[in-house]
């Protein structure tokens, strides 16, 4: 990633703009480089659906009560703002830019003409870049040349990854952000954020799927080589889960919310769990350890009528296959699935379902965990900060893209590693 630039002097916020769910934070640079968050806040979102304003006065003033309470917290009053969220159907690109060589040994002048023409990249009105990052150079038909300074070819390539966002969504979120008299900066997309928030740089190195499913959407993002080199969403997710049991049960929205997060679950009791004992599932928000469940648990509705556990299980297992079935799909449609490893990172409010970890492993057979986000200065006192890992995957981001609220320029030579996956994408794309 790009480094060497001019850090944030003073503290501004990053917000998690979510479907069901507000999360900011406010952080404070230090004198050292590195970021503390001073201030934190979560709160009910409205005015979005699927991801997107459906409602900009309802979804403004959500947000800025949100900032307004942790700038409280924070003791501070903040001017700039950046934003996570997962509007605007985020698409990553490979582009391949080439300029053919008059002298045979590449010179400093043909790594400024090549770069010069990675910026001049044109995309449609309709599409905003949010993120444009070198990837790998080409010497006539060879890849993974990390810097070809005084080699030999007669054609020199780059790649970059161009990941852009729909313009008018970014347009809407500007929109909200500026009427509530704050400067928009970056605009992200949430799985990408949250996998720099949960995985290790060893786990984006090697390769990690992120899994995030929220209340509204539900996101993936790969990383491979360090570097996020997919990005889908879908808008279905806990919410839909919640209508589906509402639905079926005949109980009212709020009624089917509390059994969802109180008695809901993915695990059946004979099933064989890869990464825990066997018995005892992935914890979630109704995770008993001493108790067992079981299928033929009796629930009781508040009309008193009795419901086995397995019919709970079965509307939450319907919903969430075909959330599986479609991810999966798009990976397919894109000639991605190859480049998906065997590590799945989970993340979102809904991966908090008890036993979601060994039902993602069966259905994709791939190894799911339970993702959270790396320790972070100044959240001593949360004791959950799930629901941040977007946000605070922004913090990071900053960190390396500090200056620009879009990034369309490579300023540092040569690029950075790469390994696996260009080979993979060579053969492939």
């Amino acid at each position: 990633m790009v480094k060497n630039k001019q850090k944030p002097t003073s503290a501004f916020a990053i917000l998690d703009a979510g479907t069901s769910k507000l999360a900011a934070i406010i952080v404070e640079p230090n004198k050292s480089g590195t970021l503390t968050i001073i201030g934190d806040a979560i709160q009910e979102s409205a005015g979005v659906k699927g991801g997107e304003i459906n409602d900009l006065e309802a979804f403004s003033t959500a947000v800025g009560n949100t900032v307004q309470m942790a700038e409280n917290k924070a003791g501070v009053t903040i001017k700039d703002i950046h934003l996570v969220c997962n509007a605007g159907q985020a698409n990553i690109q490979i582009i391949r830019s080439h300029i053919d060589l008059s002298d045979a040994k590449i010179s400093k002048r043909d790594l400024r003409r090549i770069i010069a023409k990675q910026n001049d990249i044109h995309i449609s009105d309709t599409r905003t870049i949010i993120q444009h990052e070198p990837f790998q150079y080409i010497l006539d038909e060879h890849s993974q040349v990390r810097n070809p300074l005084g080699m030999f070819a007669q054609k020199l390539s780059s790649d970059s990854l161009l990941l852009t966002i729909r313009s008018s969504s970014i347009a809407n979120m500007r929109q909200v952000i500026q009427q509530n008299h704050l400067i928009p900066q970056h605009i992200h997309h949430g799985a990408s954020m949250s996998g720099l928030a949960c995985l290790s740089e060893e786990e984006r190195d090697l390769g990690s799927l992120v899994l995030d499913i929220g209340g509204g959407t539900s996101g993936i993002a790969l990383f491979m080589d360090g570097k996020v080199v997919y990005t889908d969403t879908l808008a279905l997710g806990g919410i839909q889960l919640t209508r589906d049991i509402a639905k079926v049960l005949s109980i009212s929205i709020e009624e089917a919310e509390r059994l969802k997060v109180f008695e809901g679950t993915v695990f059946t009791a004979n099933t064989h769990v890869m990464r825990t004992a066997p018995g005892i599932p992935s914890k979630g928000d109704n995770f008993i350890l001493s108790g067992g469940l079981s299928d033929l648990d009796m629930l009781t509705l508040s009309n008193s009528e009795q419901i086995e556990r397995q019919l709970l299980n079965t509307i939450i297992k319907t919903r969430l296959e075909e959330i599986l079935e479609k991810l999966m799909a798009r990976l397919t449609d894109a000639n991605m699935h190859h480049a998906v490893g065997n590590r799945v990172i989970l993340a979102g409010g809904t991966a908090k379902l008890t036993g979601i970890a060994e039902f993602v492993s069966s259905f994709w057979k791939k190894n799911a965990q339970l993702g959270a986000p790396n320790s972070f200065s100044g959240l001593g006192e949360r004791e959950d900060t799930d629901p941040l890992a977007a946000a605070l995957g922004m913090a990071i981001f900053i960190q390396s893209y500090p200056d620009e609220p879009i990034q369309r320029q490579i300023r540092k030579l040569p690029f950075g590693k790469f390994g696996k996956f260009s080979n993979w994408l060579i053969k492939n794309i």
